[in-house]
């Protein structure tokens, strides 16, 4: 699968979005130690900071627990379909929940199901995020999507950061977090490649993606801009190596940054996770004939 973009901006906005031609879809630990950098890793903004307006349906508020009793909220746009398929919305390093939803709000168009997550310490959530915390409020929300779906696909979708979430998720089935499918956007494959040389030895296990990605067992697509200039583009390819033939890499060609407007990809994503599921429903009956 590959996307071209160009560039171009939105009035009243100084950073830019992406716009996607047309395109063929060609379907195939920081907890525990010293953080010196855990405050300008994570960016948490107050709730207020901005207004989320809705483009069509009007989202639920809904909240979850996690196994630490840490409890969380997040936005839920239920599937129209009845037994329709969830994405669960796993947002970055920046924001709050209704930052998020804005920003993810497109994957609820055409009556999907999308669940928007939001972290520890996030907003006017309690709690102080790590590395650790994260997973746990990854795998609530991916339990919540069950409970309020519990016949229909369950999808993770990591945008940069989050990414990370959606990975180790996927990856802790025991956790009974076991999902349909993964897709990241902007992906890290080492959080250490991003610390400075003397401090790099601490997070040599820190967000590592590498070691995620092997353990996961359900398809992943790992969507990248050629020209990422947060992530390099490199990364994507390491963890493709890294899946074991269950990651396809989506490069997203042209002036693609490492942040862009979630609804020129948001078709894809839904073309892509229906074929999945479509894919697994027709193994059972091609391995009986």
């Amino acid at each position: 699968m590959r996307l071209r973009v160009r560039r171009r901006r939105l009035p009243g906005r100084a950073s830019s979005c992406l716009v996607i031609a047309p395109l063929t879809l060609l379907l195939a630990s920081l907890s525990g130690c010293i953080n010196p950098v855990g405050r300008s890793l994570y960016a948490p903004a107050p709730l207020g900071s901005t207004t989320p307006s809705w483009t069509a349906r009007v989202p639920q508020l809904v909240d979850t627990t996690t196994k630490d009793g840490v409890r969380l909220q997040g936005w839920f746009w239920p599937p129209e379909a009845a037994g329709g398929a969830v994405l669960v919305y796993l947002p970055g390093r920046a924001g709050n929940r209704d930052i998020a939803a804005k920003a993810a709000q497109a994957f609820a168009q055409g009556g999907h199901g999308l669940l928007v997550a939001s972290y520890r310490g996030y907003g006017d959530n309690p709690g102080v995020p790590d590395e650790r915390g994260l997973y746990q409020d990854g795998r609530a929300f991916v339990d919540l999507a069950k409970r309020l779906v519990p016949s229909g696909k369950h999808f993770v979708f990591g945008d940069g950061l989050g990414s990370a979430v959606a990975l180790n998720v996927a990856a802790d089935t025991a956790a009974g977090a076991d999902v349909d499918g993964v897709v990241t956007l902007g992906a890290f494959d080492s959080f250490a490649r991003f610390v400075p040389g003397l401090e790099r030895g601490l997070y040599s296990a820190a967000f590592d993606n590498v070691a995620a990605i092997r353990r996961v067992k359900v398809p992943v697509l790992l969507m990248h801009g050629r020209k990422d200039e947060v992530v390099p583009f490199a990364a994507a390819e390491r963890l493709r190596a890294a899946a074991g033939g269950k990651a396809l890499v989506v490069p997203i060609d042209g002036e693609a940054y490492h942040s862009f407007d979630l609804s020129h990809i948001a078709p894809v994503v839904w073309r892509a996770l229906d074929q999945i599921a479509a894919d697994e429903a027709a193994a059972p009956a091609a391995r009986t004939r």
